[in-house]
């Protein structure tokens, strides 16, 4: 990585992670499309990883006391290991182009999933719990192979009716097993990323994400919704761009 890169990338992390610690979720949704439009797509999946593992084993032990009463469904977590797993494997089976086609078409569902959930007039909220194997695995599969996994699990609240305590406790494990999954995987080969940039990049994350969850709550949350919208909708086109023209 050159400097210029190292310094735009330290700048998306900081933006991504500002957006997680005050709305609860965005970081790797945020960070992963923006990296991978100048970055080799492993290195920028592994470089938006490792922050996001630091990022939800601190909401994790901040929040531990609600997670053993929290309602969520537990059988999630086998569903995420095992999809964690099959991830990586696709995502070094994957041809880079592929991958960028399948990111943008993982933007483009997380776009037409809140307009989805809000005229869905049946309760199904028994038969998704039942099904959390499945929405775990899905959501482990896209986590490690695309770095995006919170789209399955926002599926799931939403079929399900989670709260949003709910919903943001099953988002971080997802985040937690999933990541502990690639990045251990992942690092057995080869660490894609010089270790002096990764360091950077968890400090400045973890310290504009500390900074964004003292904020949290001061800024509408509507509006951050539309704006992400609009945000992925654009990366989900230009990433399709990048793919077009990628050797």
């Amino acid at each position: 990585m050159s400097t210029v890169e190292v310094l735009a990338s330290l700048a998306i992390l900081a933006l991504a992670a500002f957006a997680q610690g005050v709305f609860g979720l965005g970081f790797a949704m945020i960070a992963t499309p923006l990296l991978a439009l100048f970055l080799d797509y492993r290195a920028a999946v592994f470089l938006a990883a490792v922050p996001l593992l630091v990022l939800a084993g601190n909401w994790l032990v901040a929040n531990r006391r609600d997670l053993r009463h929290s309602g969520v469904p537990w059988p999630l977590l086998p569903g995420i290991v095992v999809g964690a797993a099959t991830g990586v494997w696709l995502q070094v089976a994957l041809p880079e182009r592929l991958s960028l086609l399948l990111l943008a078409a993982l933007l483009a569902f997380s776009v037409a999933l809140p307009w989805g959930l809000q005229r869905l007039r049946t309760d199904v909220s028994v038969a998704s719990r039942r099904a959390a194997p499945l929405f775990g695995t899905l959501a482990g599969v896209t986590e490690s192979a695309l770095n995006v996994g919170a789209p399955f699990m926002v599926l799931f609240g939403g079929l399900s009716r989670l709260t949003r305590h709910q919903q943001l406790i099953a988002l971080n494990l997802c985040f937690f097993v999933g990541k502990t999954i690639q990045v251990s995987l992942m690092s057995t080969t080869t660490w894609p990323v010089a270790t002096l940039p990764l360091m950077l990049g968890v400090a400045v994350s973890l310290l504009l994400y500390r900074v964004g969850d003292r904020l949290a709550g001061r800024y509408p949350a509507a509006a951050f919704r539309r704006l992400l919208a609009a945000f992925l909708s654009f990366m989900a086109v230009s990433l399709v761009v990048r793919a077009a023209f990628h050797a």
